[in-house]
């Protein structure tokens, strides 16, 4: 269920904590689970009203909330990620370890261009913190290639990029002219065949990568919440704390008994695709 900070983007952070706190206990309430905090940058919450950090204080209070035993946090832009924030997520033990970095790409002229506020040795200095603050984490992020005026070594610096940090999740997009911005206007726009090329390499090197993650995770045994069937397979279809509804994948469960939605088990994974996980319910 989403939690969301603010009623739309031009509006970006002005639901006060609260109101945000109230919600999420009517939530809990009618038995939701999984809180999911959603804002264009959920780590700006607060600096409309002069409190800039307090997404740590909203952590807080909804950490206490009874019924509550997940919280995501979907969005993290790299440059608002303080020691603050990361303190928050560790000393919360239901904010689940995972983020989204909508980090687009890792050039540092590329970002500039893109009106990004972080460079590539940032980038990686953001990464290293929290996967040494957060053992575990699972990081996904979306990038652009074929950005005008990217060079064939600006890519290559893209793809260098994607597997010397080895995202949990990954998205790659070729670019895509959005009338009247500034990078429509831009000179070096490239082709169509180009940037979808482009595209195409970026996933394929990620795809690598995510086949050997999933591998590893054959034989551990992991806790999901259920979200429900697949009536055409019977397999249940679950989560774990690294996978957010509706983006990522799921584990699919094979079980006589009945599963239910909402609820958490613990479950052995038996085999693996490139996106799904597929076990059974590990036997208490």
């Amino acid at each position: 269920q989403h939690l969301m900070l603010s009623s739309a983007a031009s509006d970006v952070y002005k639901r006060q904590l609260e109101d945000c706190v109230a919600e999420a206990r009517w939530l809990a309430a009618e038995g939701v689970r999984e809180l999911i905090v959603v804002a264009q940058d959920p780590t700006a919450y607060g600096e409309d009203w002069g409190k800039p950090g307090s997404i740590c204080e909203l952590l807080d209070r909804l950490n206490e909330i009874e019924g509550i035993e997940w919280i995501r946090i979907m969005y993290a832009y790299p440059e608002r990620i303080t020691d603050k924030f990361i303190a928050a997520m560790q000393r919360n033990k239901k904010v689940v370890p995972y983020l989204d970095l909508p980090i687009q790409h890792c050039n540092d002229e590329i970002l500039r261009n893109m009106n990004r506020r972080s460079t590539r040795a940032e980038l990686l200095e953001v990464i290293g913190r929290l996967r040494e603050a957060i053992p575990g984490i699972t990081l996904r992020t979306t990038l652009i290639a074929g950005f005008p005026g990217e060079t064939e070594e600006q890519f290559e610096e893209l793809c260098d990029f994607v597997k010397e940090v080895r995202f949990d999740r990954l998205g790659c997009f070729a670019y895509s002219a959005e009338e009247n911005t500034l990078a429509a206007r831009m000179d070096g726009q490239l082709e169509q065949e180009v940037k979808e090329r482009r595209a195409d390499l970026v996933m394929q090197i990620q795809t690598g990568i995510m086949a050997q993650k999933q591998a590893e995770k054959v034989g551990q045994t992991v806790r999901v919440i259920c979200d429900g069937i697949d009536e055409e397979s019977g397999l249940y279809l679950c989560r774990t704390a690294g996978d957010a509804p509706e983006v990522d994948g799921n584990v699919c469960v094979s079980s006589e008994v009945p599963l239910y939605p909402g609820e958490f088990y613990t479950i052995r994974v038996e085999e693996s695709d490139l996106y799904d996980l597929y076990g059974v319910v590990e036997e208490t």
